[in-house]
């Protein structure tokens, strides 16, 4: 089974650098074979997708109820996503299935339903790789914790990369890892 990696973030414009990072990101996903779960919305999703899609990989778009009857002209639409889960559930409950269905994560930029996903990442026992450099939550992170973990029970801990690439490759190691232990 390919290794799945989600990829958790805003559905917000960025700046350029940041989308540029997003693409990246996205590419060095695909070279290593994995399949990439997103939230399946505009912004950074759609970035993510779009570059996955022109690399020939899969991206999976995991679909709150709002996102199911946009249309083409919604600019949160995303026509790039390989499979789209319809999950007719709410932003936040969808969350779960993202988390749930990703054997690591990777945080680029993010708000407030990234900091919930990367809770429930947490929780679960799930890697998560903080893409450092890109913004937002993403840039918070480390500052607010330095040692990585996000209470005093260090059920995982969170690991920053400064590249797309070593996020990837970050990512990757660390979902085969999990596995392994499974």
């Amino acid at each position: 089974m390919r290794v799945q990696i989600g990829v958790i973030t805003t559905y917000d414009d960025v700046p350029r650098e940041v989308a540029e990072k997003a693409r990246r990101l996205a590419r060095k996903l695909v070279e290593l074979g994995c399949i990439v779960i997103t939230g399946g919305d505009g912004g950074v999703m759609k970035i993510i997708a779009e570059e996955v899609q022109r690399a020939g990989g899969i991206a999976v778009g995991i679909l709150p109820i709002e996102a199911e009857e946009w249309s083409e002209e919604h600019p949160w639409h995303n026509p790039y996503n390989t499979v789209e889960i319809r999950t007719g559930m709410t932003y936040t409950a969808r969350s779960a299935i993202v988390v749930r269905s990703s054997d690591a994560i990777i945080l680029v930029a993010g708000g407030a339903g990234s900091l919930t996903e990367l809770a429930m990442a947490y929780n679960t026992g799930i890697p998560v790789v903080v893409l450092t450099g890109t913004g937002l939550l993403a840039d918070e992170l480390r500052k607010r914790f330095p040692e990585g973990y996000l209470d005093h029970r260090r059920l995982v801990k969170l690991t920053y990369a400064t590249t797309p690439e070593e996020a990837a490759e970050k990512a990757y190691e660390l979902a085969l890892e999990r596995r392994r232990r499974s």
